[in-house]
């Protein structure tokens, strides 16, 4: 079959193309999301998990330098929130400990100062430790 005005072909190149221009503009604006990594930057014997971002989280636990992947983020302004778990204070946890092995307790923090990030670009986020509070918007282990 030929491919004239009014055929089965042309109104399917049609329909595909209709499709197309319908669809594009949805996934267009996902690429233009700055994309964001967090880095654990806090101190050798601390480490982190879940981090959070502006609609992104991480199911991740990051030892010292370690780095998120990158994910694309809402635009805007946001504090990284995360749990910090300190292995120095555990361990000393661990060395007082008669018998019972102690659960080791994961505060929930985030940075005191808010991060900016924009579309279209690549954002390195560092949790120092001079930039950490605790994070009481999310209930934590505290058993109240």
């Amino acid at each position: 079959m030929r491919d004239q005005p009014g055929t089965i072909v042309s109104g399917a190149a049609a329909t595909l193309a209709a499709l197309l221009a319908l669809i594009t503009p949805l996934t267009a604006c996902d690429a233009d999301y700055p994309e964001v990594v967090v880095v654990n930057r806090i101190a050798e014997n601390v480490v982190i998990r879940d981090p959070s971002f502006n609609g992104c989280r991480w199911n991740v636990t990051l030892n010292f330098g370690d780095t998120t992947i990158p994910k694309r983020c809402l635009p805007g302004s946001d504090r990284v929130h995360f749990q910090k778990l300190d292995l120095a204070k555990y361990a000393a946890d661990l060395a007082a400990a008669a018998t019972d092995t102690p659960t080791p307790m994961w505060f929930n923090y985030q940075t005191a100062d808010t991060k900016q990030v924009d579309y279209g670009n690549f954002n390195v986020i560092d949790v120092t430790a001079d930039d950490l509070e605790q994070d009481f918007s999310i209930p934590g282990p505290y058993g109240h």
